[in-house]
């Protein structure tokens, strides 16, 4: 496990239990989700790092980020913020994440196609996933140029690539190698 998880997983837990708790998960989610953007920024890093800034000047900087303010998301990230573990932040966020999918049994597919998909490709791939993998399938839609044609989809880090670049990438292979 890597040092990141071992951090984020304490807050990710606390998180999900308040939101739950208050019945807020979509609030908890939305914020999380502008937090993990906001904290990937080299700039934003680079503000929350000044030594002139505090720690109620961070803290009014990253909530203003955000669409509304919430009292209890607010202690929650001063906390994050006193204990040097705001930097997390896109970690927790994708543990809170996947503390939900696991809740509604269901997993994020990260499908990358040449052209967008069609609602019906996107319906009939979301149910032949869901019979293959028993759980409840989200699609996660990346448009990726390079496949030329064709459909790469991965699956709690297993990938099955349809591409027409993954293709002639394997006959150019088998071509050299049987020289």
């Amino acid at each position: 496990m890597t040092d990141s998880v071992t951090y984020s997983r304490p807050y990710a837990e606390a998180a999900y239990k308040i939101a739950v708790e208050t019945n807020e998960l979509d609030m908890w989610t939305d914020n999380l989700s502008m937090m993990s953007h906001v904290i990937c920024s080299g700039d934003v890093k680079a503000i929350i790092a000044s030594p002139k800034i505090d720690s109620e000047k961070t803290l009014g900087f990253l909530n203003s980020f955000l669409p509304r303010e919430n009292l209890m998301f607010s202690k929650f990230i001063a906390i994050m913020i006193e204990n040097k573990k705001v930097y997390f932040l896109d970690e927790v966020y994708h543990l809170f994440r996947e503390m939900i999918l696991d809740e509604q049994n269901t997993t994020i597919a990260e499908v990358q196609t040449a052209y967008p998909l069609s609602i019906e490709q996107k319906n009939s791939l979301i149910k032949n996933l869901e019979k293959q993998h028993n759980k409840k399938i989200k699609i996660d839609e990346i448009i990726n140029d390079s496949l030329l044609a064709g459909i790469k989809i991965s699956i709690n880090n297993e990938v099955t690539d349809y591409s027409v670049r993954y293709k002639l990438n394997s006959m150019k292979e088998q071509i050299t190698n049987n020289r």
